[in-house]
This record gives structure tokens, sequence and C-alpha cells, in this order.
């Protein structure tokens, strides 16, 4: 599968060996959110989801955009009834991605530029000088994107309130959002090569299926008792263990070198009835 000719409008994604970069492509609307970006995105993060040739995915914006993404136009409006907004796509499609994922967040983010294009993801690279707001309650909306869950989940309940119900301009430094950027990089331009140089080295060093399986008991962690807990550990722990992976990374350890991961998604085909142990509202079953 080539990237470049799948007719994407509102993003350019390029595929940097292991690593598949997506790059917002609005630049002149100020990188703000569509329902056009939103399809795009979804599409995306499914996509590299299920192809084996990547092993990170990195949203940014271009060098030259004026915001990282500035959230929607105020006359946007969405029909939601009984259906998902388009942000809430957009969060359960990276989140629900068993691929590393990262955000780099090279310029000022508003909205849906704080909540779905950044709290799903399970790493963040921000420019220290960015503007960074919740604007909702001085916009008559409610929070979206799942942000009333992750903004909690994230930073305790304390914290997302003061947040979402003040609404104020903050820089990536305020107490109130400490823990929520795995770094904060003095120069903009220096954001997202400094997240793709991190990519790189995790797309290197770590295994698919184990990032797939750890990914699958933080995010969907079975329920009913700690018994389950264990046992699905349990399980996943004596699965992987005799997998390629596991066997490539014991004898590198032994023979001091770096390991060569080679495992596919594929392998978990073959675990049994117990995996995947949740099938996601999108009806993709993973762990």
């Amino acid at each position: 599968m080539d990237y470049a000719t799948l007719n994407f409008k509102e993003i350019i994604p390029t595929l940097d060996g292991a690593v598949l970069v997506v790059t917002l492509n609005r630049s002149k609307q100020r990188n703000t959110f569509s329902t056009g970006l939103a399809d795009e995105l979804e599409r995306v993060f499914q996509l590299a989801d299920q192809d084996d040739r990547v092993r990170v995915v990195i949203t940014t914006a271009a060098p030259d955009a004026p915001a990282y993404c500035s959230g929607v136009r105020f006359f946007f409006k969405i029909r939601v009834l009984n259906t998902r907004e388009p942000g809430g796509k957009v969060s359960l499609a990276v989140y629900n991605c068993r691929k590393i994922t990262i955000a780099a967040v090279n310029g000022h983010a508003a909205g849906v530029g704080m909540t779905g294009m950044q709290l799903p993801y399970d790493f963040r690279f921000v420019w220290e000088g960015a503007k960074l707001v919740f604007p909702f309650v001085r916009r008559g909306i409610a929070p979206e994107a799942l942000s009333s869950f992750f903004l909690p989940s994230l930073l305790g309940m304390s914290r997302a309130k003061a947040l979402f119900l003040s609404g104020t301009v903050l820089s990536p430094t305020s107490p109130l959002l400490a823990g929520l950027y795995y770094a904060v990089i003095p120069k903009r331009e220096d954001v997202f090569p400094g997240a793709l140089a991190f990519a790189r080295e995790l797309a290197e060093s770590t295994s698919q299926t184990a990032v797939a399986m750890t990914k699958g008991l933080l995010v969907h962690p079975p329920l009913g008792s700690l018994e389950k807990v264990v046992e699905m550990e349990s399980r996943t722990l004596g699965m992987l263990s005799k997998e390629g992976d596991a066997r490539e990374a014991g004898k590198a350890f032994l023979e001091k070198r770096a390991p060569r991961m080679a495992d596919g998604l594929g392998v978990l085909d073959k675990v049994g009835e117990w995996y995947p142990w949740v099938c996601v509202i999108s009806g993709v079953c993973f762990g």
C-alpha cells in the first residue's frame, strides 16, 4: 500500500521507514478541524493499525503552519443527534490504534486541537511557546472528542475541572498541565525532529506485538475483578514469551547487540479464543 496514492486531501501521510508521519494539510485555514479532516484521520489510523510496516504514527503540522490545530471555526455546525461527533471518531481511531502514537504539537492549539488531536495519543511533544486552551464554556458548548474521559484520567478531576471550567489560555509549562507532555521543547522547529527521532528509536527497539498487547491491557483492561486482570496478563505474557520477538530479544541481550524484532500483528491471529478480549465499537477487534 502506498499512502501517497490514497487521495487524502486534508492530511499528507508519509511513510518514513517504520514511522508514518501524518501532516495536517490545512495550513491556510490555520489547521481548523473539519468533517473531512476527521474522516481522513480516522481512516489513516485504521490503515496504520493494520499495516505491519508501521510501528509508530506521528501527527504534526507543517513547519510554516500558523497553528498545530486551532479547533473548529466558530460557525462550524455539527449535526450530532444519535451519532458520534467528528472529534469523537478521531479519538476512538487514535486510542484504538495498536501502534505507538505521538502528537508533535508544533504550534498553538485550541478546542479539538487540545482534545482529539492530543489526549488520545500515547506521547505528546509540544513547543514551549504554544498557546493552549480548552475554550468550550466560553463558547457556549461542552467538551467533545472523549475529552471528558481522557482529561480526568490523565491529569485528575481537579485539574480537569480547572482547565475545562476556566477556559483560560495556558502555556505548556503551566502547573495545570504538568505531566501531560512527554517533552516540552524550547524551539518550535525542533518539536517534530525531536518527536521523529524518538519515534525511530522506538520503532527500532520495541516489539510490535508486545506494544499492541500492552496497549490492549492498558486501554481495554479486563473488567470484573483483579483476578481477571492477573489471568489476562498471565496469558499475554505466556503467549508473547513463546514468539519470535521474545526469543530474539533474549538472544540479543546475551550477545550484547541490538535486537531485530520482526513479528507482525498476524502473530496474534493464532493466539486462540481468548484474544481479542474486547471488540471496540468501530468493529475492529483487538486486545
